[in-house]
């Protein structure tokens, strides 16, 4: 008989991790990081991109696991993010019915 122990996560629906960020977290300071190539200011870029990540984690603290995604429906237009044939435009506030 085998018997195979292993590692349990505690939420399966844990958001993928790049180093100790979440993605969302990790993908800002990395664009942060770039833009601060691209100015010649790699040694500001890192830490604009150190400190804007983890003033975004702060900030999405205690919210929904997929703040940004709410975020970016409500406020970018809807041409522009998402495109599904079940959810409204953004823009639209009223609705018949």
């Amino acid at each position: 008989m085998n018997d195979e122990t292993g590692y349990i996560p505690k939420s399966l629906d844990a958001q993928e991790r790049f180093l100790w960020w979440e993605m969302d977290q990790a993908i800002l300071a990395i664009l942060m990081v770039g833009i601060g190539v691209i100015v010649n200011a790699m040694m500001s870029g890192i830490l604009l991109g150190i400190v804007a990540a983890w003033q975004y984690g702060r900030f999405k603290a205690g919210k929904h696991p997929r703040f940004a995604v709410h975020a970016m429906y409500w406020w970018l237009p809807s041409e522009f993010f998402v495109k599904t044939r079940a959810m409204p435009a953004s823009c639209q506030r009223s609705f018949l019915g």
